[in-house]
């Protein structure tokens, strides 16, 4: 094809494209844009007020712990129980409406070990009525435990206290839009912070002391929250945070804020929120409509000692507010978008053009790599990125010539070495076999020759022969491992003790008299599968050759550790001999290649046992430093 019809068909096809991309993508990318920023936006403040209610959970927790750990203290106080085993009541109304002034608490009783009160702080002149069906008081006369947790007061325990404090929580409920259908008109008990302690002197006990904050029309909690959580932030003169206290499913101490700006006490919450927190005991995390708008929320139930939802937790933030932040970030996405494919399309105009030749020059030479042919090359006319392209391609160009003819080299020696111990294995197998019987008869007569013979001229000559001959059945022998692929009979072994049976077999030999053998074997290696004979025979091999490396003595030391991480077990042969040169430890494992004296080796040892670590799944290795010595390292698969 024509460059220039090449250069007019890229041009349009690039400005179509570009055009269509531009056109499709952009709307597509403002919908996903708008849908994504949605979803982040609000899934983040799905996770704010996530976090927002566990910190309202960790406050109010806070806040029954801090009355629980001064109940225990009055409690352990000395001259607090001996003031109540003498009922001496002054001192007990004088420190505990000390103690109820220094935390605000609206209830500070004490009560004898039946569960009557004996001092009551804020209303010292009511005493004698009995609170043991009281589950606080009732857990620390029973078990002598401290509970602590939410509870509700009733109207008669709330009066008891004093008309102030029954008249200060009584709320009128109000209509609620989205609310449940309305079951009475005024709420009379009470929601309380509530702690108790038993008294025990000299391991009896002798009364009860507890004590409560009244959470109707308490704000203390709430306004904590919302000062330490949302920082008092608004949005159009609404705040943006909010927290409640609910008593079943009425708020008694919240800043939700009315039209009319009063706080939206008595009002309740909807009824969805009331099903699944109240009814079903769950976990509300959604938008839910409050009293006038609708805030992204959670409830949480809470629950009295006795393990039953008496309540609901509630943190939220206005969702008017994220409304804002999705509808200003979609109208900035889209403005980008519009700008950034106006100069998109001046962009590509101007390197459409600039791009075009470079192209065309980059298809016709990998076309002609494609065909095997590795001459053509690009000419570098700019230091820009399509010069450095150029420059690669050449680069790549020699790259994958100098690749091909490696493998070229590599794949021709494989294959010549394949052939070559291809053939040499049939040709060794066939002369094994031929051999292997005249051998028989040969060593026969020869034997029984030299038995005929002894005493005469021939004996020397008789025993060269059958001692040849042997040396000769084993060559064969030698030939028929290596030529054969003997199958393996795997068995679960330890690895450790075949080597230790191997090695003590060795220690006996001629050739291990001034060899000192140190076996250095780890013990966390599990039974392996493995070809006992055939895995002998290897350390034999190994152990052997390390022996005639050291005709004068030294040192022979096999190892074994285990690479669990690599589920591997790892076994050295190491020996102080000689070594092996540099140019002849490359052809260690070739069939017939020996550096031992002629009549000393067949060179078929390693050989063979490279075999049969290979028929195992294993890998052999050798290092060797001429002077010094050499280790074989064995790897084989765990499993």
């Amino acid at each position: 094809m024509p460059l220039r019809r090449v250069k007019a068909n890229i041009r349009i096809k690039l400005t179509a494209s570009l055009l269509s991309v531009v056109l499709i993508t952009g709307g597509v990318s403002v919908v996903v844009g708008v849908s994504i920023i949605n979803d982040k936006v609000v899934g983040q403040a799905y996770e704010t007020v996530q976090n927002d209610l566990k910190t309202a959970r960790y406050i109010y927790d806070d806040m029954i712990n801090v009355i629980h750990l001064f109940i225990k203290h009055l409690a352990s106080l000395a001259y607090l129980q001996e003031a109540v085993a003498g009922n001496d009541r002054a001192l007990l109304i004088r420190k505990l409406k000390e103690v109820r002034e220094e935390l605000n608490l609206d209830v500070l009783n004490i009560t004898d070990a039946t569960g009557r009160v004996i001092v009551r702080a804020r209303n010292e002149n009511v005493i004698g009525d009995s609170v043991a069906d009281d589950s606080f008081v009732r857990e620390a006369i029973r078990n002598r435990a401290s509970p602590r947790g939410t509870g509700i007061m009733g109207r008669e325990e709330l009066l008891r206290e004093g008309r102030d404090l029954a008249e200060a929580a009584y709320i009128e409920i109000r209509p609620t839009p989205m609310a449940r259908a309305k079951e009475a008109a005024v709420e009379e008990r009470a929601m309380v912070l509530k702690a108790a302690a038993p008294i025990v002197r000299q391991g009896r006990l002798i009364g009860v002391i507890y004590g409560a904050k009244v959470l109707n029309k308490d704000y203390t909690f709430v306004d904590r929250i919302k000062r330490m959580v949302f920082k008092d932030d608004t949005f159009k003169g609404t705040p943006i945070g909010t927290a409640t206290v609910f008593l079943n499913d009425l708020r008694i101490s919240t800043n939700v804020i009315r039209k009319d700006g009063s706080r939206a006490i008595g009002t309740r919450v909807s009824e969805d929120v009331y099903n699944k927190v109240i009814v079903n005991q769950g976990l509300w995390l959604d938008k839910a409509f409050v009293v006038n708008d609708w805030y992204i929320s959670a409830y949480s139930p809470i629950y009295d000692i006795e393990n039953r939802v008496i309540g609901i937790l509630y943190v939220g933030i206005l969702e008017a507010k994220y409304q804002k932040i999705r509808n200003d970030a979609a109208f900035y996405f889209l403005l980008i978008i519009i700008i950034s494919a106006i100069i998109a399309i001046l962009l590509s105009l101007y390197l459409i053009q600039n791009i075009i030749i470079p192209i065309n020059a980059l298809v016709d030479a990998s076309r002609d790599i494609a065909n095997g042919i590795y001459t053509k090359k690009l000419e570098v006319e700019s230091a820009d990125e399509l010069g450095y392209l150029c420059l690669t391609f050449n680069k790549m160009i020699d790259a994958i010539e100098e690749r091909d003819r490696r493998l070229k080299e590599q794949t021709e020696q494989k294959l010549a070495q394949s052939e070559k111990l291809a053939s040499l294995g049939r040709l060794a197998s066939g002369i094994a076999h031929e051999i292997n019987n005249p051998l028989t008869g040969v060593l026969t007569y020869s034997s029984l020759l030299l038995e005929d013979l002894k005493g005469t001229d021939h004996e020397d000559d008789l025993h060269v022969i059958v001692t040849e001959t042997l040396r000769c059945r084993d060559i064969v022998r030698g030939i028929l491992d290596f030529a054969r692929d003997t199958g393996i009979e795997k068995k679960l072994v330890d690895v450790n003790k075949v080597i230790i049976n191997s090695v003590a077999i060795l220690e006996r030999h001629m050739s291990f008299q001034n060899v000192q053998i140190v076996k250095e074997l780890d013990d966390s290696i599990p039974v392996m599968e493995l070809d006992i004979n055939q895995f002998q025979s290897v350390i034999s091999n190994l152990a052997v050759n390390a022996a005639d490396a050291m005709p004068h003595g030294g040192t022979l030391t096999v190892r074994t550790r285990c690479d669990r991480a690599a589920g591997r077990a790892i076994i050295e042969v190491e020996d102080t001999g000689a070594g092996i040169s540099e140019e002849n430890i490359t052809k260690i494992f070739d069939p017939f290649f020996t550096t031992k004296e002629t009549g000393k080796g067949t060179g078929l040892g390693l050989a063979v046992t490279y075999g049969i670590i290979a028929r195992h799944k294993g890998t052999i290795d050798v290092r060797s430093t001429v002077g010094v010595g050499t280790t074989f390292t064995i790897t084989l698969p765990l499993g």
